[in-house]
């Protein structure tokens, strides 16, 4: 069957890999959609070979291998007892190699609207934690919108996005065009929110907050702009909960607020407290 679009799913078989997968359905539920489903297995032999003899490793290589399959398979057959759309197509890849190293050479050789991939909430707390694959994917892929999902949420239709942006940076069709596509299809609105720590806008500022009403003209949109009282992170995550939204999203620029947030999750494992799915757009620059 011939798709309009392609979605990559990583899974490791975690109960948050198949809620992602089934949040992803949910989300191009009567779209004609091509999903990816990959699982990345990696084995390195300087480290069997202090366990196993060098004899069995080649045995234990090919029983990974084998046990990446066959959780696939299982993964297809949970599918198929979940009446998926119609208009959706299955595929499954077992790959073996460095997780971003296949993720990325998948993107580069095939054209894929969106990579959706499942991170698990902080114990104790319903919390987004950026997790090592996720936080590397957003690293290094550049090529392709990244959705994360936290761990148990559910999807319900998207009725607005936040687009947290600073306006301090030219915006490019190519940035824009994830979160409108989006918008469009659940006839959504989009908040775009500015914390911020002068009470005016620049003059760059000015401009690029114009361009955003190009962009979005035939759409609902809206401005907000906050004060930083407590920090851009605690600034977002408010602005989540009282607005009750349904999904954030933000441009993934070098030396921004984004990658010094992605640092902290990971060297200070801090916590992002966010209750909702988070769409990372890769910079066009």
């Amino acid at each position: 069957m011939q798709t309009d679009k392609r979605i990559l799913i990583p899974t490791d078989f975690s109960d948050n890999a198949w809620n992602t997968i089934v949040y992803a359905m949910q989300l191009y539920k009567g779209s004609s959609c091509q999903f990816d489903i990959v699982h990345v297995y990696d084995v390195h032999p300087s480290q069997l070979a202090t366990t196993l003899s060098s004899q069995r490793i080649g045995f234990f290589q090919d029983l990974i291998k084998k046990e990446s399959e066959a959780g696939l398979n299982s993964i297809l057959d949970d599918i198929s007892n979940s009446y998926p759309d119609s208009t959706h197509v299955f595929n499954v890849h077992s790959r073996k190699g460095d997780f971003v190293d296949v993720i990325k050479d998948m993107v580069n050789t095939q054209t894929y609207e969106l990579i959706c991939i499942g991170t698990k909430g902080a114990t104790g707390a319903r919390a987004l934690f950026l997790g090592s694959n996720t936080h590397s994917l957003i690293k290094n892929v550049d090529r392709c919108p990244i959705l994360v999902i936290p761990d148990e949420v559910n999807f319900s239709p998207i009725r607005s996005i936040v687009f947290a942006t600073d306006f301090e940076r030219i915006y490019y069709k190519a940035e824009i065009k994830p979160i409108k596509k989006i918008a469009k299809q659940f006839g959504a609105k989009v908040c775009m929110l500015h914390i911020y720590d002068a009470p005016s806008l620049s003059h760059v500022q000015n401009y690029n907050s114009g361009a955003l009403d190009n962009y979005f003209k035939n759409l609902e949109y809206e401005f907000y702009v906050v004060p930083n009282f407590s920090g851009v992170t605690k600034g977002i995550t408010s602005f989540i909960d009282e607005e009750d939204v349904e999904m954030l999203a933000m441009i993934n620029y070098k030396h921004s607020f984004l990658e010094e947030l992605i640092r902290e999750a990971v060297i200070r494992k801090i916590t992002f407290n966010t209750k909702i799915p988070f769409l990372v757009i890769p910079s066009d620059t």
